[in-house]
């Protein structure tokens, strides 16, 4: 396999140079006029590598090279985007930071450590939510100017692409990602030149592990990767391969080599970042990694406990998980196995090591979660319901380790600990139509994107002519449509006059992805409907070992082939960032409607509110502390029962009553052609929602409350 440079890989005449240096930073991912150059290009081509910048010009011959450089447009093109490029990465100074913190933090810099980072479609290294967030984290830090580094995984073989069986079934593939075609460059030995690699035991043997670079805006990621034959055996390389792939010791050793060789890597390269941010606790293991280093480097003599008290003063647990079955749990076999070294080189006895991983003395498994929270200062939940949930599964380990659960006390005070909240939000210029985006320069002014989570500046959109959003919404919606007909193979299918609505995210059994099915007879009459039409479009992915969540897409996809379902319903296989931004595009109505509370936030929904998308949806996660009567609809109650079938039940009539008498009838009910009800419900979805479920008001909670809290 080649492990060349994208720099070295690509021989373009100089006139073109300018292409290789942008598509080779990540930010051409969420500037829309860099996209639309690559594009430019050649559209089919654009699509057909998967909108990856560094495989569409390789795939240029030379007649397509020369056509290109007589094109003086063109030329004029390439010039204005490298110098928005430029702009952006080297003298767009101004910064929300600079300003806020510039003078006092400005040395500082934040250690983001995630198993999964979602980016752009082309680099899978992603299987959904978590990784899409750390994906956006990342980008609203380069926005912002907060100073962060990232930290993952890179995977081979990646997550999987998803191909359905006739009988409906999810079979998974493995498609290779190629370092030579992905925008990455190899971490190199200052002293060699060669590609660096760090060494990480596991057991009684040492793998070495080299780290590729990922330039995102001003932010560089850097992604571990065991796949080194010339020092590895077969096994050891193909630890790194596959995401969440191989069974539960494998999991163990990639969150090692996450943990502990990325923390590792950090300090070869002479990067000490102030604040280690663990996103979920896959990365737990960072914080064993600097005891270690203190310990065996620290001449002051600390202790153990000492020592974890240290890294607990500059460590941040963010977690995701509102079940227990969520978190990864090793035995106390594999931890003595793939552990041992650790206590035996630090001269502790094994059991003090495992209790860092135990709930409590009686726990007999070394849990991830609890290790993360043990060696974090503050942990925070993702929405304020789930901080509740978080506080409820956690209560007893928490108010051992002295944590507050006073959301509103001060946090200045440096030695106080904390389970708080920091509600998830997206990236919007990552996921909002080219047209909706035109709309805002018109209305907003061309530096919206500046002030994302301005409410003074979305309360802009209300000015917005009523026409004017309902039009690109319609064409949005018939984009969207004839997609879905190319997508699958069937011109008849979907009618974008429509009202079209949209389920797509991981097909776990709590999602509940059946729920609009429950009453066949009542969502036939539905979709019979000539006059009032309405239409659905399922897409997502099920964990390659959960047969049940399999089993409810294979459900939804054969009532989709269904003589009764006819056109009206369409699933739109291998759901991916591309994918998603054509639905969160397209889409009239968001439906979501996981069993609450076991939706720890949810993000799906947030994207669709720049596109003017409403939603529908459980009062869950995000949207519990989001709903409004005037934004979108609520299914179901904000009572919890212990009856899951009888719950279901109840939320079904819940969303059956609010299609049929409240969605449907507005969506119809036009004045002039335009639904005037509607369109005013966009506007306060749009004006009130958007500046607050975005990731630079996120990143900004987080600056002020944890990144640089000592200072408020």
């Amino acid at each position: 396999m080649s492990d060349s440079t994208v720099d070295g890989a690509l021989d373009l005449p100089e006139e073109m140079r300018h292409l290789t240096a942008i598509a080779g930073n990540m930010y051409w991912s969420w500037n829309r006029s860099l996209r639309r150059l690559f594009e430019r290009i050649d559209p089919v081509a654009w699509h057909s590598v998967g909108e990856n910048p560094i495989a569409l010009l390789k795939s240029l011959d030379q007649s397509k090279i020369l056509q290109l450089q007589n094109d003086v447009e063109f030329q004029r093109e390439v010039s204005d985007a490298y110098e928005t490029h430029r702009w952006y990465l080297h003298e767009k100074m101004e910064t929300w930071f600079q300003k806020q913190y510039g003078q006092i933090y400005g040395n500082n810099l934040i250690a983001y450590f995630s198993a999964e980072f979602g980016i752009a479609s082309c680099l899978r290294i992603y299987a959904g939510g978590l990784g899409i967030l750390a994906g956006d984290h990342l980008k609203s830090a380069s926005d912002l100017g907060v100073p962060l580094v990232g930290v993952g995984l890179f995977y081979r073989r990646g997550y999987f692409s998803q191909k359905v069986s006739d009988d409906g079934w999810q079979e998974e593939h493995y498609p290779e990602n190629r370092p030579e075609n992905l925008p990455l460059r190899p971490v190199l030995d200052a002293n060699s030149g060669r590609p660096l690699l760090v060494s990480i035991p596991l057991g009684h043997r040492e793998v070495r592990v080299r780290a590729w670079q990922v330039s995102v805006g001003r932010i560089l990621l850097y992604l571990l990767d065991s796949y080194v034959p010339s020092q590895n055996s077969k096994d050891d390389c193909e630890i790194t391969a596959e995401l969440y792939g191989g069974d539960s010791d494998t999991r163990l050793k990639q969150e090692m080599i996450l943990g502990f060789g990325g923390a590792k890597l950090l300090q070869v390269l002479g990067i000490k970042p102030s604040i280690y941010h663990m996103n979920e606790g896959h990365s737990a293991f960072v914080g064993l990694e600097r005891i270690r280093e203190i310990l065996e480097g620290d001449k002051s003599g600390k202790s153990f406990s000492e020592a974890v008290e240290t890294v607990r003063t500059s460590s941040l647990f963010t977690t995701h998980t509102p079940v227990p079955a969520g978190i990864d749990i090793f035995s106390p076999d594999q931890i003595e196995d793939h552990l041992s070294w650790y206590h035996e080189r630090l001269g502790i006895p094994a059991s003090e090591l495992f209790s860092l991983g135990q709930e409590s003395q009686d726990s007999k498994n070394f849990n991830m979660a609890v290790l993360a929270i043990k060696l974090s200062r503050d942990v925070n939940a993702v929405s304020k319901l789930h901080r509740e949930v978080v506080k409820k599964l956690w209560e007893n380990l928490l108010e051992q380790e002295s944590f507050s659960f006073e959301e509103d006390r001060p946090a200045h005070i440096k030695r106080h600990r904390r389970l708080a909240s920091v509600t998830n939000g997206i990236h919007i210029p990552s996921w909002i139509s080219d047209s909706m985006a035109d709309v805002y320069d018109q209305y907003l002014g061309n530096d919206w994107k500046d002030f994302e989570s301005s409410p003074e500046m979305w309360s802009k959109v209300t000015e917005i002519p009523s026409e004017k959003l309902w039009k690109v919404r319609c064409q949005e919606r018939a984009k969207f449509v004839e997609f879905v007909r190319v997508s699958c193979s069937n011109h008849s299918l979907l009618d974008p006059d429509a009202l079209t609505i949209g389920f797509a995210r991981r097909f776990a059994t709590y999602k509940r992805a059946t729920l609009a099915l429950s009453d066949r007879d009542r969502l036939v009459k539905l979709l019979s409907d000539t006059e009032k039409p309405v239409q659905f479009v399922f897409s997502g992915k099920a964990h390659p070992r959960d047969n049940e969540g399999k089993k409810v897409m294979q459900e939804v996809i054969r009532f989709s082939k269904s003589e009764s379902a006819r056109f009206k319903v369409a699933f739109l296989p291998d759901y991916d960032i591309s994918k998603t931004k054509r639905l969160v595009h397209g889409v009239d109505l968001w439906l979501n409607n996981p069993r609450r509370p076991l939706e720890a936030c949810g993000t799906s929904g947030m994207k669709v509110l720049a596109n003017g998308g409403l939603n529908a949806s459980a009062l869950d996660g995000w949207w519990d502390e989001a709903y409004s009567p005037s934004r979108g609809w609520s299914i179901g109650t904000n009572t919890m029962m212990s009856d899951a079938a009888l719950q279901d039940k109840q939320d079904s009539e819940s969303l059956y009553d609010v299609l049929e008498h409240h969605i449907i009838p507005e969506f119809y009910d036009r004045t002039s052609g335009i639904p005037m009800k509607w369109v005013e419900r966009m506007k306060h979805s749009i004006s009130k929602l958007c500046p607050q479920f975005n990731t630079n008001r996120m990143l900004i909670d987080y600056s002020q409350h944890y990144y640089f809290r000592d200072t408020n």
